[in-house]
């Protein structure tokens, strides 16, 4: 479980010492790069709705960014993996949560073994993708960090402690549709699923170059 802490709503900043790292240092930045490959470098801004809006701007987060985290198989399927409140025919790339003190490659790990129980080794840092989510005269940033990883023959399995009720490997030319559903996702998760199909997309073209 990450902690909660206080952070500035409109810089994504911590708010107060004891938080300890910005979401992105450049120092950090530098090492990851220099461990895993230099990544693609993207900066989007992002119309916030009013689903985005209700917890984006909460006031305090356990987070400073998060890891998503391309894992493939023997095979060289990518997995996947949906969520009860998600649409019926959404399944996403996993990602988690990279608390205020807590190292990028750190989190990563952790996550993957908390959401999906597979052994890993990171295979290339694959970008850094900063969000600028804009709502009427205010803004506030987030960040992704994404990996490739690879992995054994091993299932991923559902914890009782997550939310994931399901996985499935999808070839990585699948994760263009992946993306694609996700951006024409209708109703209150509109604005959700084109933010998260960015990721997908810088997934797509890196695993298809």
């Amino acid at each position: 479980m990450l902690n909660h802490t206080s952070n500035n709503p409109q810089t994504g900043a911590p708010a107060t010492p004891a938080l300890k790292r910005p979401m992105i240092a450049e120092e950090e930045l530098m090492a990851l790069a220099l461990r895993y490959g230099p990544p693609r470098l993207r900066t989007y801004n992002v119309q916030a709705d009013e689903y985005i809006y209700s917890y984006r701007w909460r006031g305090e987060s356990d987070r400073r960014a998060e890891v998503v985290f391309a894992i493939q198989d023997e095979m060289g399927r990518v997995w996947v993996h949906s969520k009860p409140h998600y649409p019926a025919h959404i399944f996403r790339l996993p990602t988690g949560g990279v608390a205020w003190d807590e190292p990028v490659d750190t989190a990563l790990f952790r996550e993957i073994d908390e959401e999906t129980g597979l052994p890993v080794y990171a295979v290339r840092f694959l970008g850094l993708i900063e969000y600028r989510f804009i709502h009427e005269d205010s803004m506030v940033r987030f960040a992704s960090y994404v990996f490739h990883l690879r992995s054994n023959g091993a299932q991923p399995v559902c914890h009782a402690g997550e939310s994931i009720c399901g996985f499935r490997a999808v070839l990585p030319s699948q994760v263009l549709q992946i993306a694609e559903d996700l951006r024409n996702l209708i109703g209150s998760r509109r604005g959700w699923g084109q933010w998260r199909a960015l990721a997908h997309d810088l997934v797509y073209e890196s695993l298809s170059s």
